[in-house]
Order: C-alpha cells, then structure tokens, then sequence
C-alpha cells in the first residue's frame, strides 16, 4: 500500500530546517485538544526555524497574506526570499485561493533559487467521504482527482523540478485503512513533494520509497 501520512511527511522533512507553512494556523473549527492538532504542532516542534503564513490574524501567525487578494503573491514572495526556507509547506491550501498558480510559481521560485524542498497537499475529490464533509470544501475554487491534481502541480512552474507524487491520509490516523476501505480505496488528499534535481530534502525512506514507486508507476 502506497499511501503516505502528509503530517508525517511534513514533520520528516521539517526535522531540523527552517520552515514556512503556508495555511499553518489550521482551520478556526480545530480544537488544540483534537489529535490532529496535537499532530500537527509536531511538526513545529522538529523544525530548527518555523513561521506561518495565513489568512488569519491569530495568535502564531507570524506574517499575514490573504492569497485571494491582488498583490498576496508577491508579498508571498517577499518573505519567501527574505526568510529563505528550506522547507515550505502547503498542505490543503490552492484549492481555497484564486491566485493558486500564482502562488505555485512563487514556490517554483523557492526551489529554483534557494534549494527549497516544497510539500503540498490536495484534496481528493474521488473520496465519497471527503466530498460529505461540507465544512472542509464550501469555499474551495477547484475539486481534484487523481490525474487532475498531478496536472495542476505539474503544469505551474513547480513542473520544471523534480516532482513526486502519492496518495495521502492525514485525518482519523488510528483508523485510516478502515476509512480507506470504506472510501473503497480511495485517499483523502493527494501529496505532491517538489525538490531541484538531485538535491533538496528528503522524507524518511519508507515514505520516500512510498512517493517514488507511486510515481513511477502511475507518471512516469
């Protein structure tokens, strides 16, 4: 089974690097006592350096962008080159904004000019369960299956690195392969993990080997 964990994902590669997570802030309906949350701050707690970027104002959102708004891209851009990630994190966050390519090549920039390793994530329309969750898709702009999702990453500027791509869970973690089962195997988001060629960082092996043979089995 090729399915990967996107917060373990994320805190494998924010081990030890500076990080900025776009969207970092969650959702205003996470609760700091839910495990997701709980699972979530892990990756803040590995990570050398951390900052968010979020629409929302609220206490550990260190910079302000609303990339639904003109000129949010370039002031994305602008703490992007003025913090200088090593990691950037986008995880369920271009399906909410209009400027999603925009935003995309400002992190294509990231990796072309600075080395940076980016994880997105997306979710998964194919899902009957994610589309019965009402709270988490009212306001996205862009629905994704599993083909669509790859062309959307691949043919901003983030197509020009080296791109890997696997199916993902990130909620209801204890019992994801009976969600995935009654979801008749399908994930709840898909993972993208853009790096330059040959350089970049990497998740742990299992995820690694996970992303790469998911790859080359389904884009290559």
């Amino acid at each position: 089974m090729l399915v990967v964990d996107r917060l373990e994902v994320a805190r494998e590669l924010a081990e030890g690097a500076r990080v900025l997570d776009i969207g970092g802030a969650l959702m205003p309906e996470t609760r700091e006592e839910d495990a997701f949350t709980k699972r979530y701050r892990r990756i803040r707690a590995g990570a050398r350096e951390y900052r968010v970027v979020d629409y929302q104002q609220k206490p550990g959102v260190d910079d302000i962008v609303d990339l639904n708004r003109p000129g949010s891209v370039e002031a994305l851009r602008g703490i992007i080159d003025a913090y200088r990630p090593e990691v950037i994190l986008a995880m369920e966050v271009l399906e909410h904004v209009n400027y999603h390519y925009e935003a995309m090549n400002a992190l294509a920039h990231a990796v072309a000019d600075l080395g940076s390793t980016v994880w997105i994530s997306l979710p998964n329309n194919g899902s009957w369960i994610v589309n019965a969750q009402k709270s988490w898709w009212y306001d996205h702009s862009v629905a994704f299956f599993r083909d669509i999702a790859w062309r959307f990453v691949t043919r901003s500027d983030l197509g020009t690195h080296a791109v890997q791509m696997a199916p993902c869970m990130g909620h209801h973690v204890r019992w994801w392969p009976l969600v995935y089962a009654a979801a008749f195997c399908q994930p709840m988001s898909w993972g993208f993990l853009v790096r330059p060629r040959d350089a970049g960082r990497k998740p742990g092996a299992a995820n690694g080997r996970r992303l790469a043979e998911f790859t080359s089995r389904h884009f290559s």
